[in-house]
């Protein structure tokens, strides 16, 4: 194989997850049920094990060990900061999830929402960036919730239409940077410009998003930016980036008496877990290796500025994200895509000429087959965790479709595990 990644280079990342060919049980698996939540980087569990241990008391304290805590937190904030080109660590915020953050920055925002307010989003959202929006309408804190229409043909976004929708009223729009469900990427600079044109605060859910490319906050020009770090390659938990513009607007619920805007505090509830901010430091000076030479990566080498490495990193990964997509549309040499593949009905982007419009997700039905029974035959017979069911997105209620089965690839997934998913696939769709 040549491009981004050769087959020596790859053989190398794979050794850098533990659970890329065989499941805890010891059984050999194809694993693409990414979207899920992707495998573990060894290093990132070793370094939050490692501060669970060392680093176990809490801050504010002048012994040692407090000390090492704040340094952790410190420098996962750096590292965030770093992945996501934000202007400084202070601005990055830490949450249980991305959906305790989506509902924390809606809660923080009742002091601009009122009842003549409106929020704008997609029907191309995880449910978790609307549902604070819902629950602000039941509670007449808006007046309505307005969703885009996507195309039904591809799934893309009507960007047209979200922009109609948008108004002087309208306080919040939310987005998602890809869908979790097609595929498809956002086209956010050009939300952004209908946000600011409307002096409307712009949240993107980066959650699906962060994984698969390149995240600039600041070309953007979002107000938030989300990411749940077990979605790329670390433990449960999340991330997100406030702009200091919004730091007058936001009144979060906070329990420190003497948080002040731009303090971590001021939105964060309680202390803090050392453990995940240890483990994506890992994951981002991993992304950052990834910018280097076959040899810089496997020595382990450190990079002189972080900040331009991750960028080149993810860009790497693009470029690699891009071939695995065309393969799985179109096939290879040895196998067909799931465009030619009969009795596959595919949603979001089918046309591999468009590879830069859609990420490396691809959500299908069997006509022949229900969604139940074949991924029990995914899994039993092949050893590919496809799954099916809803994936708690409102693209399900546009189409109508309370389940699609979904298979997600990320750069440690090999062109030859996308031809034995197509082969599978093929013969699924032959019963």
């Amino acid at each position: 194989m040549t491009g981004p990644f050769d087959d020596s280079y790859m053989k190398e990342i794979r050794k850098k997850f533990p659970r890329i060919e065989r499941d805890f049980k010891g059984r050999r698996r194809i694993f693409v049920d990414n979207g899920a939540g992707s495998l573990v980087l060894e290093e990132a569990a070793r370094s939050e094990m490692r501060s669970r241990i060392d680093q176990s008391s809490n801050t504010d304290a002048l012994y040692s060990e407090s000390k090492a805590n704040e340094m952790v937190i410190s420098e996962g904030r750096k590292a965030v900061a770093d992945l996501l080109n934000a202007p400084d660590e202070k601005n990055i915020y830490q949450g249980e999830s991305a959906s305790d953050l989506f509902f924390k920055v809606s809660y923080s925002l009742r002091g601009i929402m009122d009842r003549d307010s409106n929020v704008v989003s997609t029907y191309s959202e995880h449910f978790a960036n609307v549902s604070p929006y819902l629950e602000m309408k039941r509670n007449n804190s808006i007046s309505e919730l307005r969703l885009a229409n996507i195309d039904r043909r591809d799934g893309s976004i009507d960007i047209n239409h979200l922009g109609s929708l948008v108004n002087g009223r309208t306080k919040m729009i939310a987005v998602t940077a890809e869908s979790n469900l097609l595929g498809n990427k956002t086209k956010l600079e050009e939300i952004s410009r209908i946000a600011r044109e409307n002096d409307s605060l712009l949240m993107v859910d980066g959650v699906h998003f962060a994984p698969q490319g390149y995240s600039d906050v600041r070309k953007i020009g979002c107000d938030f930016f989300v990411f749940s770090s077990y979605k790329i390659f670390g433990p449960r938990g999340s991330f997100m980036y406030m702009a200091d513009s919004v730091l007058d607007v936001v009144k979060p619920y906070h329990v420190d008496r003497e948080a002040n805007p731009g303090t971590s505090s001021y939105l964060e509830i309680g202390t803090r877990d050392q453990g995940i901010f240890a483990a994506i430091t890992s994951v981002v000076n991993y992304i950052s290796r990834l910018s280097g030479s076959l040899k810089e990566f496997r020595s382990g080498h450190q990079v002189k500025n972080r900040r331009i490495a991750v960028r080149k990193g993810m860009e790497r990964v693009e470029r690699y994200h891009d071939e695995l997509c065309r393969a799985v549309l179109d096939g290879t040499p040895k196998t067909e895509g799931l465009n030619s593949i009969k009795n596959v009905v595919l949603y979001g982007i089918p046309e591999s000429s468009r590879s830069g419009e859609r990420g490396t997700t691809f959500s299908f039905n069997f006509k022949n087959v229900s969604d139940r029974k074949a991924e029990e035959v995914y899994w039993k017979k092949f050893g590919i965790t496809v799954v099916g069911g809803s994936h708690w997105n409102l693209a399900h209620d546009y189409y109508e479709n309370p389940s699609m089965l979904r298979a997600t690839f990320l750069h440690y997934n090999t062109i030859s595990e996308v031809e034995k998913f197509l082969s599978a696939t093929r013969w699924i769709s032959s019963l």
